[in-house]
């Protein structure tokens, strides 16, 4: 008996350390929806962490096959005496708007919206902002640090540090090799990428491009054993929905304004400290491509950056595999030993 009051007394202390509170932020006529969690340490002024998600529409918790990585990185940063404020993505849960129209600098103008709401109108006023993002998120926290004195920190979460079309033709050449594809299969389809981010660039070509993605379909199906082959009946057909499904995303107004930006115009400078974290099986955005180049900023620069890689870690700083995404389903709902402490650490020691 003594036992169980032991453990009540102890689910009882842990549920007073920290609150969350479900918030409608107002930017002009959209509205967006998050969680801020607050530690009940908490005293006017102090520092508010933001999570930005990555590339899509995304919940608050940034949920992916049941794994919720913001809300464990809040719940953790709130036993440390850290508050946060986590939210979804245009046109998700509880925001409004539509999100594949929303360009980067709307996305920006959500993170500057939060704090101007959690610095002047809020009940719990924060003066100063850390923003935490993940892959594409860290391209908007970047941003925004670069022209916001507010922000007095920047964690970067397996984010991009080259444009994202590289990422992209990263990510393509990565699934082709392990496809088994021909250095010459390789290369024509990344010739058809060079041709589909210079269209979505100047936004012109559309019907040309659909050509050149019938040829590239041919030819991949042509190149395909026999006993795949012929369930492909229609081979039109099918490169219709596949052009529809890989390339007309590339029309939006978000695609479209992150292809060619270039994170680094952000980072080189930027006076606001950095935690950049990688994972060593992240396929997505690899630390090769991504890290190298921060690091090479870093040094130019003499800036104020601390960079790790995470063993196994994939994109989602999951324990991984391969780090393909293919696995994602299968991988244990929790982050690598280390990464959540490498941020709370970090954050403690600002």
């Amino acid at each position: 008996m003594k036992s169980i009051i032991i453990s009540f007394f102890l689910v009882l202390v842990l549920s007073i350390c920290s609150y969350a509170q479900d918030l409608i932020i107002p930017n002009g006529d959209l509205q967006i929806g998050g969680t801020l969690e607050v530690s009940d340490s908490h005293e006017k002024g102090e520092t508010l962490v933001i999570m930005i998600s990555g590339s899509g529409g995304q919940d608050r918790d940034e949920t992916l096959y049941g794994f919720k990585p913001f809300k464990i990185i809040a719940d953790h940063l709130s036993g440390k005496g850290i508050s946060s404020f986590r939210y979804d993505d245009r046109q998700v849960g509880a925001s409004t708007g539509d999100f594949a129209q929303s360009t980067l600098d709307d996305l920006s103008d959500d993170v500057t919206k939060i704090m101007d709401y959690f610095q002047f109108q809020s009940k719990t006023l924060y003066d100063e902002f850390i923003l935490l993002g993940h892959s594409q998120g860290g391209v908007v926290a970047s941003k925004v640090a670069a022209k916001d004195d507010r922000v007095v920190g920047v964690i970067l979460k397996a984010s991009t540090t080259v444009p994202l079309k590289d990422v992209i033709s990263e990510q393509v050449t990565i699934m082709q090799e392990a496809a088994g594809k021909s250095k010459e299969d390789i290369e024509y389809v990344l010739g058809f990428q060079d041709m589909a981010y210079e269209v979505a660039r100047k936004n012109e070509g559309w019907d040309e491009l659909k050509v050149e993605f019938q040829k590239l379909v041919e030819r991949e199906v042509a190149n395909l054993p026999e006993s795949q082959r012929q369930y492909i009946v229609d081979v039109e057909a099918f490169a219709e929905a596949q052009f529809n499904a890989s390339v007309i995303p590339f029309q939006a107004p978000q695609m479209r304004s992150l292809l060619h930006y270039d994170p680094a115009d952000d980072l080189n400078g930027l006076e606001t400290p950095i935690l950049a974290l990688f994972g060593e099986k992240d396929t997505q955005v690899t630390p090769s491509q991504n890290e190298t180049v921060l690091v090479e900023i870093c040094m130019n620069d003499l800036m104020d950056c601390e960079i790790q890689t995470l063993k196994d870690a994939n994109h989602l700083f999951q324990p991984a595999n391969s780090g393909f995404v293919t696995e994602y389903p299968t991988l244990p709902k929790e982050f690598v030993n280390g990464f959540l402490e490498s941020i709370s650490d970090w954050i403690i020691a600002l």
